[in-house]
């Protein structure tokens, strides 16, 4: 083979492999993971990760489970119940990935919220040595709640949320709907 045919093949395995793709490999849902918000927090503590350091680093070099187009990395620390994951929905067209997250501690609640992303670049120095740093930015958040029923369009640079809210036994309330407009 060779030529169009190869760059073909790439494309569509590229394609077909789930996850947020950086140098044609998913990033860990440990990365992902770092910036979420906890609950227990008004606002995000950290809002970008090297993807190149996170790549190479110790902390995520455990293994993940994939689930379709789901990325799950369960608690190394924990008891294996509690989870992490994420979900790549694509990118609107001012660049801006869309990642769904989940979250378990093991119990009955999944926590669910999507992040708006963007990769960028700067120079950076260390140790006397020059790089370029990826840097996975959060330029946003959503929170989709605890269990509800949630399905998301992406058109241009918007997001359209349909949620069902999670009511316990009473079940799931009426669908709200909203829009979203990400720079």
């Amino acid at each position: 083979m060779g030529g169009a045919l190869d760059v073909f093949l790439l494309l569509h395995l590229l394609a077909e492999t789930p996850g947020l793709l950086w140098q044609g490999a998913a990033v860990h849902p440990g990365c992902i993971g770092e910036l979420r918000t906890k609950l227990s927090d008004p606002k995000p503590v950290v809002v970008a990760i090297d993807l190149e350091g996170c790549r190479s680093s110790n902390r995520y070099s455990s293994f993940y489970e994939t689930e379709g187009r789901v990325l799950r990395w369960r608690d190394p620390d924990g008891d294996g119940r509690g989870y992490f994951q994420y979900e790549d929905l694509g990118v609107l067209s001012n660049g801006i990935h869309v990642v769904r997250i989940a979250e378990s501690g093991g119990a009955s609640g999944l926590f669910q919220n999507l992040l708006f992303l963007r990769i960028g670049e700067a120079a950076v120095s260390e140790d006397g040595r020059q790089r370029v740093r990826h840097a996975l930015t959060l330029v946003g958040s959503e929170t989709l709640g605890d269990r509800a029923h949630v399905t998301i369009e992406l058109s241009g640079d918007a997001v359209t949320i349909r949620r069902r809210e999670f009511r316990g036994a009473q079940g799931f309330g009426a669908e709200e709907v909203f829009v979203r407009r990400v720079r």
